[in-house]
């Protein structure tokens, strides 16, 4: 993560709960890691051998998934995880700068958990 923020983001090791199947209510405490940078925070979860998904959030109303599919590799996971959120950060705030474009019908965002 050097090359994204230019220097070391400090991972820490936490719990997290998550549903591992959709549209299920029941929650299941995983592994996973977690870091806060430039006001966004991050979540791995590994949710089996091989298995990993990842969320970004800004507030407790605002928590993204990135896509459906969960991910055999965890570098894989990491990198399309910041990418997406990147790619949301741009898109809103070209929306919030511009008040004239108001709200994109064709810009829905990551998937909202």
């Amino acid at each position: 993560m050097i090359y994204r923020y230019g220097q070391l983001v400090a991972l820490e090791d936490t719990e997290i709960e998550v549903r591992l199947t959709p549209g299920s209510a029941e929650l299941t405490i995983v592994p996973g890691l977690y870091w806060n940078e430039r006001n966004v925070q991050f979540a791995v979860c590994k949710l089996a051998a091989r298995r990993y998904r990842s969320y970004f959030f800004y507030t407790e109303n605002q928590q993204y998934r990135i896509g459906e599919q969960d991910y055999d590799v965890i570098e894989d996971c990491v990198r399309n995880l910041l990418q997406l959120q990147v790619d949301h950060e741009v898109k809103r705030r070209a929306i919030l700068s511009n008040p004239g474009l108001g709200a994109d019908d064709s810009y829905h965002g990551p998937l909202l958990v």
